[in-house]
């Protein structure tokens, strides 16, 4: 029994409108939300680097 060959799916690429500045700033405050220091990365980045301070304070004191 032989098998058909497929035929491989036409790839077209869809043309969208150019944003306006408003939409624009739409997704740029977005993106900064997330990126800042209120956001999940912001905050765990900001916790990491005052533990990482503690313990070379703490090293810088008491030695090793």
């Amino acid at each position: 029994m032989k098998r058909k060959a497929m035929k491989k799916p036409e790839m077209q690429i869809e043309q969208q409108p150019a944003l306006t500045r408003e939409e624009e700033w739409e997704y740029a405050e977005r993106t900064m939300a997330w990126y800042g220091w209120g956001s999940p990365i912001g905050l765990g980045f900001g916790l990491l680097a005052l533990g990482v301070s503690a313990v070379l304070v703490r090293m810088a004191i008491m030695g090793f």
